[in-house]
């Protein structure tokens, strides 16, 4: 299997999948703690960097908002935690890209 250099995913605010390349699953864990699985893990041979921001899914009109990420202990999963402008959890729409280098 060829070594995959890149990995991305659209999201929506209720945690459904828009579109994405190799991403296996996204969870609405809470109020603005999204669960993604990917296909190929994070970690271990993979040394993954992480590009996310608040966009819409669709064509739909976007609040402004903030993004965190995150590593989980399973080497697939990642978590992603959105904000409003001043802090405050929120659901948004993101957009993430990971580069993967070896």
């Amino acid at each position: 299997m060829t070594f995959e250099n890149r990995l991305a995913c659209v999201i929506a605010a209720d945690g459904t999948i828009a579109r994405g390349y190799l991403i296996a699953d996204c969870e609405l864990a809470g109020e603005n703690e999204y669960i993604l699985t990917w296909k190929v893990p994070l970690q271990g041979e993979a040394k993954t960097n992480f590009a996310g921001t608040i966009g819409s899914a669709l064509t739909e009109p976007v609040e402004p908002g903030l993004i965190t990420v995150s590593l989980d202990e399973d080497p697939n999963r990642m978590r992603v935690h959105t904000y409003d402008a001043t802090g405050k959890p929120a659901a948004r729409p993101f957009h993430i890209a990971c580069f993967r280098d070896q």
